[in-house]
């Protein structure tokens, strides 16, 4: 069934922010759901933020920075337009380089591993 969403542009200060999220999140090792725990935010609801799917209230940005250990000035610099092209980019490219991978019929064995042909 597909999602209502995918019709929809998404706003690109909304997937910024989410790409600032994951990237600061995976950095200190959280899972999703371990994130969204620390954070007080359910892991479903954070897996929307993170995608660029919902608007937050101010007071769950402050939840989402703190969980993160940075100030906010400091995670909103991510937002600056030439941090935020840098974040869109680089997500844009490792998702391509994800779909090569499957098409070419290679998968990475585990992090920091060479990857490996599937059969």
């Amino acid at each position: 069934m597909p999602r209502a969403q995918k019709d929809r542009q998404k706003n690109p200060d909304l997937v910024a922010m989410g790409l600032a999220i994951r990237q600061r999140r995976k950095a200190l090792g959280y899972s999703q759901e371990g994130f969204g725990d620390a954070c007080g935010i359910d892991r479903s609801y954070m897996g929307g933020i993170e995608r660029g799917e919902h608007n937050l209230a101010m007071v769950n940005i402050l939840k989402i920075v703190q969980a993160l250990k940075v100030n906010p000035s400091e995670f909103f610099r991510d937002l600056d337009p030439d941090r935020k092209f840098e974040l869109i980019n680089a997500d844009n490219a490792a998702k391509d380089s994800a779909k090569l991978r499957k098409l070419a019929g290679v998968e990475l064995t585990a992090a920091g591993s060479k990857p490996r042909k599937t059969l």
